[in-house]
């Protein structure tokens, strides 16, 4: 057999160098750098987008996101009163290992939209140092699971239990929109802490070890635990900050030694129906804050862009824009959010550029290396929208695909390694590959 020619050699190194520079994981609540965006590319031709489907399986109820952590999928889900956390093949959906404990359907003072939602919420969070995989349940079990030894349990404790976090008041006179999900904040490992949003009696949030789960600290500020996807960590002035939407308010408190859990600043942020859901979403001494159920004489939405500073928290602007899930994307001055319509506004005013379809409660988004915004909405409507020309003026729809279309997705659209994944609130997991 005559070798292969230098010119086809050198071509496959680069296709396959090619493959390997953009697959990414997934292995943390919003992606691999927690903001939304993907180092892939969307797929699209220029004339289609070609998907094509690899598998569909069921993980239990839920509206937990499912994360990649090379050609693992880890996920959570809930099942004849237990809470599973499980792994898959990426490639298959074949399962890897499966772990169980005792767990009700809904945390213990849940009240509220029990139609809505039901099981497990918070997404799974991947340390790359000890390749363990951390988990919340809605009842407040915290665990840590081994990735390297079938995920053997490494510790669990309850949070409930130990920090007796009551109730989640409601606002008005007779409390009729009272809501409590439960735990449903993403932990967040910050260097050797394992950052919980814990509420109780405690702090706000408390850091653990991340190897033995003992409490290291808790913060010096006490609010009640919110209902927000996950914990941003931030430079402040070159200071390490953490920053977090808790029940009624957007805080931000100090990371650095000698200073950890000290409170920087806070800014009022009450929601009617406790539905401060979205994370915050930060560049540089910016934040954007955002609820569909601000509170005020009327329940409207609100997004802020607030500064940062050791002395406290300021607003640049607020628009009346928002999503019941989607957290803002930033990227090239503009911020995207999938709201009734998706929403493109300028990050230095707020102000709407364009806007376009339609998505109900809201969808998620995630932005590939292609600057194309993959958005998963409608009970399982998948949509790719155009943001190519930066300096468009206009809604620009390149492909709409149906994938799951029976239930309410409340879980993040995730991309990696080529594959497209889905998931509703009833635990079913469709997964695309990108292209032909």
């Amino acid at each position: 057999m005559n070798p292969l020619p230098l010119f086809g050699l050198t071509f496959l190194l680069f296709f396959i160098t090619s493959l390997s520079t953009f697959a990414e994981d997934w292995n943390h609540w919003r992606g691999q750098n927690r903001d939304d965006h993907i180092s892939e590319k969307s797929g699209w031709t220029g004339t289609k987008w070609p998907l094509t489907e690899a598998w569909e399986i069921e993980v239990g109820e839920g509206s937990t996101s499912p994360i990649v952590v090379g050609n693992h999928v880890i996920t959570m889900g809930y099942v004849d009163g237990q809470e599973f956390v499980r792994a898959f093949d990426l490639k298959t959906g074949k399962p890897i290992w499966s772990q169980s404990y005792a767990a009700p359907r809904y945390g213990r003072h849940a009240v509220g939209d029990k139609g809505l939602y039901f099981g497990t919420t918070a997404s799974p969070e991947f340390d790359e140092e000890t390749k363990y995989v951390y988990t919340l349940g809605c009842d407040g079990e915290l665990a840590c699971w081994d990735t390297a030894n079938a995920g053997a349990e490494v510790w669990r404790k309850n949070l409930y239990d130990i920090y007796k976090m009551e109730q989640r008041p409601g606002e008005g006179e007779r409390h009729r929109n009272r809501r409590d999900y439960g735990y449903i904040c993403a932990p967040r490992v910050y260097q050797n802490w394992l950052l919980v949003e814990t509420g109780g009696n405690a702090g706000t949030v408390c850091a653990f070890d991340k190897r033995t789960g003992k409490q290291v600290w808790a913060s010096q500020h006490k609010d009640d635990a919110g209902h927000s996807g996950g914990i941003v960590i931030m430079n402040v002035e070159g200071k390490p900050c953490l920053g977090i939407l808790t029940f009624q308010e957007f805080l931000v408190m100090r990371l650095d030694a000698d200073h950890e859990g000290e409170t920087v600043g806070t800014y009022a942020w009450p929601s009617a129906y406790a539905n401060n859901l979205l994370t915050p979403t930060v560049q540089d001494d910016k934040v954007l804050i955002s609820s569909w159920h601000s509170f005020g004489k009327r329940a409207n939405p609100t997004m802020h862009q607030v500064r940062v500073t050791l002395k406290g928290i300021e607003k640049v602007w607020e628009q009346p824009v928002s999503s019941h899930l989607c957290s803002p994307i930033i990227a090239n001055n503009r911020i995207y959010i999938a709201g009734p319509e998706l929403y493109c506004l300028d990050f230095k005013t707020g102000e709407t550029i364009w806007k376009g379809a339609g998505f109900n409660y809201g969808g998620f988004c995630t932005l590939t290396q292609d600057d194309r915004l993959v958005v998963l909405g409608n009970r399982g409507k998948l949509r790719l929208i155009d943001t190519v020309g930066h300096q468009q003026t206009e809604y620009r729809e390149l492909a709409l695909q149906k994938t799951l279309t029976q239930d309410d997705i409340w879980s993040q659209v995730v991309i990696s390694h080529g594959y497209i994944l889905c998931k509703d609130v009833r635990g079913r997991i469709l997964c695309l590959q990108i292209g032909e």
